[in-house]
């Protein structure tokens, strides 16, 4: 029952973007429960020390919600007596409530006496960190899980929070000195690299990206490939916030980074790793070159998110203008405005590039991809996709099919 429980959990968990750890013997089978961090940072045993810390509370029933040193949280429990051969803890996590501010970041590092040499391992940690709005959600999710566990029994609820290190933060002989400049002039390249996505500006992007390149990132496994997945995954976080702040609707920039998130976990080579930095730094490019509303309207930018997410439904000028509490001829004026293109034009171009990403990432037939865009006549879609690309679908197909994706 636990090793169908488990495989269950650990793909609930995955869908939110948090780690599944099961502890045995005091040891975690799949290494580091911390992303590494405590490794990092800590001399040897600290590890230990959390961990001795679960056996210490760890009861039957009870769920317990941990904030440890570094202000991140991790739901555990305790795996029931009689299934102990598959482990003794369940430990979820880490992650916060909310993205670290480099304001906070500055703060913690004080807080915390943390060597300031370590503030570059320290961002790399928390951008790794997923961000969870709606923790009270999250942990009612844990509530229920722990009660499948315990076969529906009562379950208390215990929050802990660990306020102190047994072991220091060390300092290695031949460590990199990273000197107040060098950590500005990361988060200056940084920066620049975000505000150029956040702006869909690709050359600057990349001019800037290039910069980056010389500053070390650091290495938390031993296994180099996971170092590098590491690495990728940071870039993913930090740029999905980048086209956050140039004003993309979540549900796109959500699309996009989880796509690129399973891609990275089948690279396996620092070169591969360099094309595919280059590719999604372009894709988060487009992507608010396609989908940013910064600067429209609210009721502009509410109606083009209702368009882009709802493109086989009625999008009639009448009825969005219904939907949204709004005169048609007032919206329609104001969109033209807005968006530089009419109503009727935006979603006819929405409805023909939903019809090239079906071409280009699957088999279906035209008359099936003409349903799925919205478009019910099959003559008339073939009328508009030639006009808006200069080819008929059946043209686009074959050459893609030829040539591979346009």
């Amino acid at each position: 029952m636990v090793i169908d429980f488990l495989e269950m959990m650990r793909k609930l968990v995955r869908c939110n973007n948090i780690s599944m750890t099961v502890i045995q013997n005091g040891a975690s089978a799949s290494g580091d429960f911390d992303l590494g961090i405590r490794k990092t940072l800590l001399e040897h045993g600290e590890n230990e020390h959390f961990l001795k810390l679960l056996y210490e509370l760890g009861e039957e029933g009870v769920l317990y919600y941990v904030t440890d040193y570094f202000d991140t949280e991790y739901c555990i429990m305790r795996i029931p007596q009689e299934e102990r051969s598959y482990g003794d803890f369940i430990i979820l996590g880490p992650y916060r409530d909310m993205l670290f501010t480099e304001v906070q970041l500055s703060e913690l590092i004080e807080q915390k006496k943390i060597p300031i040499d370590y503030a570059n391992e320290l961002k790399e940690y928390y951008h790794a960190v997923p961000a969870m709005p709606a923790i009270d959600q999250w942990r009612e999710t844990c509530i229920t899980l722990c009660r499948i566990l315990y076969q529906e029994k009562a379950v208390q609820v215990q929050y802990v929070v660990q306020n102190s290190l047994e072991k220091e933060f060390h300092h290695e002989t031949g460590k990199d000195d990273l000197s107040f400049k060098m950590i500005e002039e990361r988060y200056a390249a940084e920066g620049e690299v975000m505000k150029a996505i956040s702006n869909g500006n690709m050359e600057e992007a990349l001019k800037s990206f290039t910069k980056l390149g010389k500053f070390k990132l650091p290495v938390r496994y031993k296994d180099p490939i996971r170092n590098i997945r590491n690495g990728l995954i940071t870039l993913n976080s930090l740029w999905r916030k980048a086209a956050e702040m140039g004003g993309v609707h979540p549900a796109h920039i959500d699309a996009l980074s989880t796509q690129l998130a399973k891609r990275i976990e089948t690279i396996n080579s620092s070169q591969e790793a360099g094309r595919f930095k280059t590719e999604m730094l372009r894709k988060y490019c487009l992507l608010v070159r396609n989908y940013s509303l910064r600067g429209c309207s609210p009721v502009v930018q509410k109606v083009v998110n209702h368009i882009n997410l709802n493109l086989t439904e009625d999008l009639s000028l009448k009825r969005l203008a219904v939907e949204y509490s709004v005169n048609a001829s007032y919206l329609s004026a104001l969109f033209k405005k807005d968006m530089g293109v009419t109503l009727t034009d935006y979603i006819s171009q929405q409805r023909v590039r939903k019809a090239i990403t079906l071409i280009n990432s699957s088999d279906m037939q035209i008359q099936d991809i003409a349903s799925e865009s919205g478009i019910y006549d099959v003559n008339y879609f073939r009328k508009l996709f030639k006009k808006i690309t200069g080819k008929t679908p059946t043209e686009y197909v074959k050459q893609v099919r030829t040539h591979g994706a346009m």
